[in-house]
């Protein structure tokens, strides 16, 4: 059954049921055993017994026999009983209750069984004829609860007495199973969320629990959190020994070129150290301006401000930029896009975006090659494809290019002077405006990076 909260309905349901059949035939057996007042043939013969003893007593042994008659019916069953004469007057020497001479009157008027009133059931008069030929009339009141020393012998007599205990345990039995079919998931819950909390970050509960319902949905996606946190606080840790081993290289050189500066020699030596010094200083500011921007994109803490702008002016301004840049090594950087390609998103941040994205692939593209960017606009999204024509990079390192910190040949990037944060700065971008950015070798050579971001209608 899939879900939980159908499941505890339907059990409780069924227990109603099965509570209500069981007082429906408790009942029924009570009252197989036990005869309503209404059956009047049964309340006939019983009267007529207890009178006929009554005048028996009467008429051979007089009023004390009949008070020590209904004595003795009082103290074994709790039945009261009162004998009448013919005239209605009382055979006895006890207070009769005014309730009880009204049921005789009826009983002298009608000549038949008198049933008790509307709210009284437990009274009865009828007329019986003693042995002598004589009329009487007799009443009998039943008891109105089990007296307590026959309590015990009452409970335990017939259908509601042991049956009654079995049924009742047998229901405590198969709610506790109930309850602990229900409650053992969340117990097993609350372990592994101790454990994780301990610092067990390897902690998963999804195989625990079997089931198609809401715990069984509660551990996958506490599965799902906990290996999002894991995955998290493990890039965290490898951001950080990232970030010491990239400090670390320029501090390094810096100290290097200090001590250079430091001693004595010619002009020229003192230059170049303090120009390799400026340097060092230079990339340690861009590094810790991209680590900076990188952990605002990924905490959410910047601010975006979205507006619609027109695409194409601001790849014109990057491309001319970045052909400054190209010229170095007679590259050229060539753009494709219609006139008009509107776009609603963070201006500024997209332009961070794209630039490193460029950027990169005027380093790594061949010398007196061409890097081309393409805009292409359909009525679903915006596709920007930057294609260099160097060597690519392994099939294997292709997923990992967004990563920070990453690089395909470390001494390669070392001549560029990337720290390999600005696609990963260009990857978070990209999805801040719900868009995908991938990177594939081109088949003529070189990589390609594509950049999709969708147009919300």
């Amino acid at each position: 059954m899939r879900s939980l909260f159908l499941r505890i309905f339907l059990y409780f349901l069924l227990i109603i049921l099965l509570v209500s059949s069981a007082v429906v035939i408790l009942t029924y057996f009570r009252d197989q055993e036990f005869p309503a007042l209404a059956d009047q043939n049964f309340t006939r013969q019983a009267i007529a017994e207890y009178g006929r003893e009554a005048t028996q007593a009467f008429e051979h042994k007089g009023i004390a026999a009949v008070d020590r008659y209904a004595e003795r019916l009082s103290a074994e069953f709790g039945i009261h009983l009162l004998l009448f004469n013919s005239a209605g007057h009382p055979l006895t020497s006890q207070r009769v209750p005014r309730r009880i001479q009204h049921m005789v009157q009826r009983a002298m008027r009608s000549g038949e069984v008198v049933f008790p009133m509307m709210g009284r059931r437990n009274g009865l008069a009828s007329m019986v004829r003693g042995g002598s030929g004589e009329t009487y009339f007799v009443a009998i009141q039943l008891p109105d609860r089990q007296q307590s020393r026959h309590l015990f012998k009452g409970v335990t007599h017939g259908f509601l007495g042991w049956q009654l205990l079995i049924l009742l345990a047998v229901t405590a039995i198969g709610c506790y199973f109930l309850a602990r079919s229900l409650t053992a998931p969340i117990g097993r819950l609350r372990q592994a969320t101790r454990k994780f909390a301990a610092g067990d970050l390897s902690t998963r509960i999804g195989d625990k629990i079997k089931g198609k319902n809401e715990l069984a949905e509660l551990a996958d996606d506490f599965d799902e959190m906990a290996g999002k946190i894991e995955a998290l606080i493990g890039a965290q840790k490898n951001l950080l020994r990232d970030i010491s081993h990239e400090l670390r290289s320029p501090l390094t050189r810096l100290g290097i070129a200090l001590e250079l500066a430091r001693q004595p020699g010619d002009a020229e030596t003192k230059s170049k150290a303090l120009a390799r010094i400026e340097l060092e200083a230079e990339r340690m500011n861009v590094m810790i301006g991209q680590l900076l921007n990188l952990t605002r994109l990924e905490s959410g803490v910047q601010e975006l401000q979205f507006q619609k702008f027109n695409l194409r002016p601001l790849l014109e301004n990057l491309v001319a930029d970045a052909n400054y840049e190209a010229k170095a090594h007679q590259s050229q950087v060539v753009l494709t896009a219609p006139d008009a390609a509107m776009y609603f998103g963070a201006e500024e941040l997209l332009a961070q975006a794209l630039e490193n994205v460029i950027r990169n692939a005027v380093k790594y593209t061949a010398a007196g090659s061409v890097v081309s960017v393409d805009l292409r606009v359909t009525a679903e999204a915006l596709t920007i494809r930057v294609a260099d024509q160097g060597s690519g990079v392994p099939a294997e390192s292709l997923p990992k290019l967004f990563e920070p910190f990453y690089r395909v040949a470390a001494a390669r990037d070392r001549q560029t002077g990337g720290a390999g944060i600005g696609l990963a700065i260009s990857e978070r971008a990209v999805k801040l405006h719900s868009g995908s950015i991938t990177a594939s070798n081109r088949s003529e050579g070189g990589l390609l990076l594509e950049i999709s971001l969708p147009i919300e209608s």
